[in-house]
């Protein structure tokens, strides 16, 4: 699997040196063509800071795709432009050198957040308000009215709200791909709706986790889990 445009990646330098080493890059995709990706300047995760890598300097690359699967490959900086934004390019691999490191496993806790949802789609425009059934770092899963004719393979953005005990508001959006529509069992209830999270930030993600934990702690102490 390919970096999309816009994809988030994680870029360390392949040095001698230790420190070197365990610096920690991350960058964007803007483009990519003939095998080349076109990436925004790298930025330093230990530093906040613009990082300076020379044409030629070769490295080691990350990412998580949509499937929540790590995939690393080996690169180098083969380029770079001033105009009319600086970026650099990154030679892209052949896919059979992509390799797959890691497949997450999400807690999957029953939850309900308030959510907006607005269906991705020319002609049924819909947008509305609901709650969560469950959620995890991969996905979640929602009630509505089956006024809403929402399909398997349907994309909708959602938006979804965390209240912390501070009584601060955190928020986290994302694009969900519809997995799975179980109609209402009768008239009058709501249908259910469950998908996976194709594209979403990784500080996003992180909230969407920790919501999760903070959620099953709090119902280990009450004694519904063990």
């Amino acid at each position: 699997m390919l970096p999309r445009i816009g994809q988030t990646l994680r870029l360390n330098v392949n040095s001698s040196s230790e420190e070197a080493r365990a610096h920690s890059f991350k960058s964007r995709v803007t483009d990519s063509k003939d095998g080349i990706a076109v990436i925004e300047l790298p930025t330093s995760e230990n530093t906040g800071r613009t990082g300076l890598l020379d044409v030629g300097t070769p490295c080691s690359v990350w990412y998580v795709g949509e499937d929540g699967s790590r995939y690393e490959f080996q690169s180098s900086i083969v380029g770079r432009q001033s105009e009319p934004l600086p970026v650099l390019f990154l030679q892209l691999p052949a896919k059979e050198e992509i390799v797959r490191t890691q497949r997450r496993n999400y807690l999957r806790i029953d939850s309900s957040l308030d959510i907006a949802v607005k269906l991705i789609d020319p002609i049924r425009n819909y947008h509305f308000l609901t709650r969560t059934v469950d959620l995890s770092g991969g996905g979640l899963s929602f009630t509505c009215k089956d006024t809403y004719h929402l399909q398997e393979n349907d994309t909708v953005q959602v938006w979804i709200a965390f209240p912390s005990k501070t009584g601060q508001m955190q928020h986290a959006s994302a694009e969900l791909q519809i997995v799975r529509v179980k109609p209402a069992e009768e008239k009058g209830l709501n249908q259910w709706v469950s998908g996976k999270f194709i594209q979403i930030s990784e500080a996003d993600r992180v909230k969407v986790v920790r919501a999760c934990y903070e959620r099953q702690l709090d119902l280990r102490r009450k004694g519904v889990i063990e």
